[in-house]
């Protein structure tokens, strides 16, 4: 894949089917379903997300997971994976 000018890269995501909890910062939880996953982030799909709002996603087998959201669409929004100290 060429990059565009200005491009700033990431891991290689991998499509996935994955039911998932978020864990929002005001206490309430939201069904997701996780269709892409790398190490550094996630698309969820299923409800409506805000640009740089901190959540804490429970991946099956994975555990729970800190992350921010990076972009936003109705019902879908891809996050990147927070480590202890941004959490």
């Amino acid at each position: 894949m060429q990059r565009v000018q200005g491009w700033i890269g990431r891991k290689d995501r991998f499509p996935v089917a994955i039911d998932a909890v978020v864990h929002r910062a005001d206490g309430s939880t939201a069904s997701v379903r996780l269709t892409d996953f790398s190490e550094e982030g996630c698309r969820m799909e299923g409800e409506d997300f805000h640009i740089g709002e901190k959540v804490r996603i429970d991946v099956p087998r994975l555990g729970p997971m800190d992350a921010q959201v990076r972009w936003a669409l109705p019902g879908s929004a891809g996050t990147r994976f927070l480590t202890k100290v941004e959490a």
